[in-house]
């Protein structure tokens, strides 16, 4: 278990159940209601859907699972920015234009202005806080943080996605512990209970607390990525991926393994296992090596060999390179390669007939 889940009990939050249900629906409803409007498309598998639930004044918590494997498509974030963290398996997170991987204790945070897109492997649940803009900007004009002058007008700096690295995944749950067990009752006490209430003062101090650790994971230069992390910027169609003798050796065993199963659903856990670390210690390395996380890697090697393929032979079938590389979504598959290379597949073979 990583150090992160170790410190937490959410035993007060599970006491909060919205739902519990074999069918999408009510969580698409509920969620659109509480954080933002988005459409749901469920992988195989049944539906096992639950939802828990509570706040403080200006934070609200979420657990949620689906079951099967999702693909999570909000409309951009109004006025508000989500912290999430798997409690068990694993999610890929692209917000405009830059991609994220997490996996169970990793904690990340979105901001979307643009666009944004989830992915949640099966059986994967994840504990969730709603964070205002509003409480973010007012953390940053108290503390006269640094990284860029803020009016009354300006949006909070935030990044649209930024990973929690090192020991801050851990940090940020001991903060998400503290305010829990402020703004929840324990077992068999009374939110009325006088002789437990929280003073408001101390919670506000708390919510500030985990607004300004926010700002203090941010990059330097909020709204400007760092060289290689924005995916979607200045493709390179020439630039080919290190071969497995160029790696470290935990990125060049997952890359053999990989190569080897291009056509077969990958797990972060597969990868992970096959390169003999964690999860956690496989997403390092990748961020370090690649910029990415290791199931946007396994993409990036996919789309390469898809490109190969159509590259030497102008008559194959867009379809059949992307079926045969484990891209079972065609406007998907070409949404990505064109992200990657700067065309379309189709495109690719054109200057040899």
């Amino acid at each position: 278990m990583s150090p992160a889940l170790q410190t937490m009990d959410l035993s007060r939050l599970y006491r909060r159940p919205i739902f519990s249900s074999n069918d999408i629906e009510p969580s698409k409803e509920y969620l659109s209601h509480a954080l933002v409007e988005h459409g749901v498309r469920c992988g195989a598998g049944s539906v096992d859907s639950s939802l828990y639930s509570a706040g403080s004044r200006r934070l609200q918590m979420f657990i949620l699972r689906y079951g099967p494997e999702v693909e999570v498509n909000p409309k951009p974030f109004d006025g508000f920015a989500l912290v999430q963290m798997p409690l068990r398996g694993s999610a890929e997170i692209e917000s405009d234009g830059h991609c994220v991987s997490i996996a169970a204790g990793q904690a990340a945070v979105i901001a979307p202005r643009r666009n944004v897109r989830l992915r949640w492997s099966r059986d994967c649940e994840q504990l969730l806080l709603r964070v205002p803009l509003a409480l973010v900007h007012d953390a940053a004009v108290r503390s006269a943080w640094p990284a860029q002058p803020l009016s009354a007008s300006s949006s909070a700096p935030l990044h649209p996605a930024t990973v929690l690295e090192g020991g801050a995944s851990a940090q940020w749950a001991g903060l998400v512990q503290s305010l829990m067990e402020l703004a929840l009752p324990a077992a068999g006490v009374t939110d009325a209970d006088p002789a437990t209430a929280c003073n408001p003062a101390w919670l506000d101090h708390v919510e500030q607390s985990l607004a300004y650790f926010l700002l203090t994971q941010q990059r330097p230069a909020p709204g400007a990525p760092a060289a290689g992390d924005d995916e979607s910027a200045a493709p390179n169609a020439n630039a080919m991926l290190p071969t497995a003798d160029e790696l470290e050796p935990p990125l060049a065993a997952a890359e053999r393994y990989m190569r080897s199963r291009l056509y077969a659903p990958l797990s972060l856990d597969d990868l992970a296992r096959a390169a003999g670390v964690s999860a956690r210690t496989l997403h390092m390395y990748c961020k370090r090596r690649f910029g990415v996380g290791p199931m946007v890697w396994l993409r990036h090697v996919r789309l390469e060999a898809a490109r190969q393929m159509l590259a030497r032979d102008p008559d194959c079938l867009v379809t059949h390179a992307a079926m045969e590389f484990g891209f079972g979504h065609l406007g998907r598959f070409s949404a990505y390669y064109r992200e990657r290379f700067g065309e379309l597949p189709r495109q690719t073979g054109l200057g040899k007939r």
